[in-house]
Formats: C-alpha cells, structure tokens, sequence
C-alpha cells in the first residue's frame, strides 16, 4: 500500500509499506549504477544478485522502518528514502559494511535513539526538481530525528550525497574510511538531532 503524504505540481510523496520493496531495491540499485558506472556494462546476473541482497536487508528492516518513495505525475517512481529506528540489536548496514557498531563509538554517549537511513536515490533525469525532492525527503525523514533532542542519524552515503546534505545545513560526521560499495565510494556517518536543520533556501 501507498499513502500521500506530499503532493505537488510535479510529484507525490508516499510512505509505502514492505509490498513496495522489491521495486524499491530495484530503482537503488539500478540509479545506483547508472550515476556510477559511466556505462561500464554489468552482467544481469550481478545486477539481479545485488537486488536480491538490498530486497533481503530491507525487508529483515521493515518492522520499524518508514519508506518513503516519490513518483511522478505518470505513476514512475523517481525518488525513495528509508529510514529505521534502531532497537540496538539488530545488525545495521554500517556494522555489517564497516565492522562499526555505534554503540561502540564515542559520539554515542547520551544518545537515547539512533535513526539508520538508507536506500536514498533519485532519478534525475526528466525529472524538473531533483533539489527539490532531495530537500522534501531528508526534510521528511529526519523530522521524528529533529524532535528527538538525544536522537542520532546514522547512514552510508556516497561523496556526492554527503557534500549536499552539508549544502542543505546537516553537519555529517564522517565516522571511517569510505569502501567500495553499490558502484561508488561510500562513507558511514553520523549526525546528533540538533545538527538537522534542512535549508529551504
């Protein structure tokens, strides 16, 4: 199910349920390579594995996550965002990708809630908007964050994402050295509720 929770000229918001994941794995995996491998052509099989493994992760997340997803006036899906409450014990992207543990680290003391957001893409192409839907979702989905004056974000985000969440007035702290992961350069960051303020500007 899909339930609009902005509408515009040009695109809905929907929050979607976990009947909605395998397109959404789709759409990631497939913006993901197509911003970040210059046409260098992939087997299908790898593609499809790949899939696989973020529908896999995604739905074992799906108990407390919130996805949200951006289709244009023609039902095509454009954009996604999915953000999870931690319950401390499941085992993160960061932890999995980085060995990280964020309960380990010392930026997580007096934290009293950790938000994981992932699986941010937007297809840019034809679309009029793209800062706008980029603004609306992390807007959207760091809101519960903002409110939650302990609360922490947590993410892996490539070089490009973390510059603009910088331009948009989140302070990212970069947590280690990035890896190579979804056909670019990925770092894990964190950022405290208070440094979530979204620029509109």
């Amino acid at each position: 199910m899909e339930y609009p929770v902005i509408v515009t000229r040009d695109y809905t918001v929907y929050e979607a349920d976990k009947s909605i994941l395998w397109e959404l794995a789709m759409f990631v995996v497939e913006e993901n390579y197509r911003h970040h491998c210059n046409n260098h052509i992939l087997s299908q099989e790898s593609i499809q594995e790949t899939i696989s493994n973020v529908y896999k992760e995604e739905y074992e997340m799906s108990s407390t996550s919130r996805i949200l997803i951006v289709r244009d006036n023609a039902g095509r899906m454009i954009g996604s965002i999915r953000s999870t409450l931690w319950d401390g014990k499941m085992k993160l992207p960061m932890e999995k990708l980085f060995g990280i543990n964020p309960l380990d680290c010392d930026f997580s003391k007096g934290i009293t809630k950790f938000w994981h957001i992932g699986r941010f893409a937007i297809n840019s192409e034809g679309v009029k908007y793209p800062k706008s839907i980029l603004k609306t979702l992390i807007s959207t989905v760091t809101t519960p964050i903002r409110k939650e004056r302990t609360g922490c974000l947590l993410a892996e985000v490539d070089q490009k994402l973390f510059k603009s969440l910088k331009v948009l007035g989140v302070k990212a702290h970069q947590i280690a050295p990035p890896i190579h992961y979804l056909a670019s350069e990925t770092i894990p960051i964190y950022s405290k509720s208070r440094e979530l303020s979204v620029k509109y500007s």
